[in-house]
């Protein structure tokens, strides 16, 4: 083993080992998917303790399609509003440090979400650039070419519109979004064809009733996972709300105390395996990334047939 290295077990209900070592270019995490870490069961636990969560507040976490990038948010405090976009990527030689990623800024930015086909990007971010009379939001998305990110563009789609702050796209192209639009706050999506969206389509009320935020979408379409905050502001709640064979939604269903056990809980994602469902959840003070075994999505999908 190399100069320099030195191995910490962290003392976290996983009880993983992670090898930290003095130099900043120096991997922080075996080369293995998910940092080497024991695969969560049906009940949630922090993940990556002491490289992605780490006592400040994380939240918004991706991974690339093939699983050797992670994207995140991060920021000091729950109150502060210093959010940053972080990456750390796989290689043989392990797992990087976090560090910002390169396309993004100094600047408030938060809530990456990757295509299911992995060549773009979207996030949100403050960055100055000239007014768009058609689009006053502030969503960008980068592309990735051969070389890595490229350099991100506004997001010319209807959901770049004021009040929205994430978008989640399915493999068909056309992305999920919540706003208020039109006078109307709810979720919306808007289908793509040959790089141009069309019109937005208001969700029905079985998923709207509860004032949802913050989509993931299936890249099937099957699903729709958000957050809504029903008992009180400050409260945020982790909901799912599932695709019929005639195209309707069921009523979005509250994912259960194991998943919202302390209604901090947002900002929700699924690995692109589909094996682990991420989430944020806020415990004595801040809070952290959240990982479980996506077998849950089909336990709560009897559910609702029940």
């Amino acid at each position: 083993m190399k100069r320099g290295f030195r191995i910490v077990l962290l003392a976290v209900a996983m009880a993983s080992v992670f090898w930290f070592v003095g130099a900043e270019e120096e991997p922080v995490a075996p080369p293995a998917p998910y940092f080497g870490l024991k695969a969560p069961g049906m009940v949630p636990e922090v993940f990556a303790p002491g490289i992605v969560s780490t006592g400040q507040f994380e939240f918004g976490i991706a991974f690339s399609r093939d699983g050797r990038e992670c994207f995140f948010t991060r920021r000091a405090t729950y109150e502060g509003a210093d959010n940053r976009i972080l990456r750390t990527q796989m290689s043989d030689n392990g797992w990087s440090r976090p560090g910002p990623a390169s396309f993004s800024r100094d600047i408030f930015e938060f809530l990456p979400v990757v295509s299911p086909d992995g060549r773009r990007l979207y996030f949100y971010s403050e960055r100055p650039e000239p007014a768009d009379a058609a689009l006053d939001g502030d969503l960008w998305v980068t592309e990735k070419g051969e070389t890595g990110w490229g350099d991100p563009q506004r997001l010319r789609a209807p959901a770049n519109r004021k009040y929205c702050m994430m978008v989640s796209e399915a493999k068909s192209g056309t992305i999920y979004f919540s706003g208020i639009f039109a006078g109307k706050r709810g979720m919306f999506r808007a289908a793509c064809q040959a790089g141009e969206y069309g019109e937005m389509e208001r969700l029905p009320e079985e998923i709207n009733a509860i004032r949802p935020a913050h989509p993931f979408v299936a890249p099937d379409e099957s699903y729709l996972i958000m957050d809504a905050q029903v008992t009180g502001m400050g409260q945020p709640e982790l909901f799912i709300s599932f695709r019929k064979a005639d195209g309707n939604w069921t009523r979005a269903l509250n994912m259960g105390q194991a998943i919202n056990a302390t209604k901090t809980e947002f900002a929700a994602s699924v690995s692109p395996d589909g094996r682990f469902l991420f989430f944020h959840r806020r415990v004595n003070g801040n809070g952290d990334i959240y990982w479980v075994d996506a077998g849950i999505l089909d336990e709560l999908r009897e559910k609702i047939r029940d």
